[in-house]
């Protein structure tokens, strides 16, 4: 599949921009959502405008169903159909097992993995409406697969974001619809909380970050007909991390 429209949650700034730019080089136009980098988020459409596709934004609050109904209804009055859908909006939160409250739990699962549910069940419908046999993308992490430390309640809702990757891909596939998730390890996004690179790379085999336009190339194979036979799988793009466990005095 080459061109069409798409559309990638939280694609304001890293990840999700990239994916989105990676869609808009290969012919598609984009409905990206955001919710707090409203600047990113314009930003992006502009990028993308330079390469002539068309490019919408729109504000929504992915974490209740409000603001994915919003979503859609918005998106729909651009687009008369929906070819890919990537869902990349996730937040990040760490904490000690026994120190982790339950607002942070409630934070991870209303966006990480209620969010991602309903999303994926909108577009889909979408999809299934128009007659079209498209691809979804769900970006999670290799913390579905790893033990990190401080990372129980992230990594949990990764592992069920990647079970329901695969009870998606089984009930859409009638409709030859696919549905794949990337999980990425550590990217190299320029985000200040990820500190040094080179301090991770002894946990990493091929000692270096993944890049955000990788992931965003890996998007639009999944979503390509070199990919049809593809669906349910994970794809994993760590450089081999989750071939290692870390030193363990990290678990204290």
């Amino acid at each position: 599949m080459s061109g069409g429209t798409a559309m990638v949650t939280g694609a304001g700034t890293g990840i999700g921009k990239a994916i989105a730019i990676a869609l808009a080089k290969n012919g598609y136009d984009i409905v990206i959502s955001y919710y707090s980098n409203e600047p990113g988020a314009i930003q992006t459409c502009q990028d993308i405008r330079k390469m002539g596709r068309q490019a919408f934004a729109v504000r929504a609050d992915l974490s209740e169903i409000s603001g994915i109904k919003q979503l859609f209804r918005e998106s729909r009055t651009y687009f008369d159909h929906l070819d890919v859908f990537v869902n990349n909006s996730g937040i990040t939160k760490k904490s000690r097992f026994l120190e982790t409250s339950e607002e942070m739990i409630d934070a991870l699962y209303r966006l990480d993995l209620k969010g991602a549910f309903f999303c994926i069940q909108h577009a889909a419908n979408w999809m299934i409406q128009a007659g079209i046999p498209g691809s979804i993308v769900v970006i999670s992490s290799n913390n579905h697969k790893a033990h990190f430390p401080q990372a129980s309640a992230y990594g949990i809702m990764k592992a069920a974001l990647t079970k329901l990757t695969e009870h998606a891909a089984m009930e859409l596939a009638r409709y030859k619809i696919r549905v794949n998730t990337i999980a990425p390890g550590w990217t190299d996004t320029g985000a200040a909380r990820l500190g040094d690179k080179e301090s991770t790379y002894y946990k990493i085999p091929l000692k270096r970050w993944c890049h955000p336009e990788e992931i965003g190339e890996a998007a639009v194979f999944l979503s390509s007909e070199a990919a049809q036979s593809i669906t349910g799988a994970t794809l994993i793009m760590d450089g081999g991390a989750v071939l290692l466990s870390d030193k363990p005095e990290t678990y204290e």
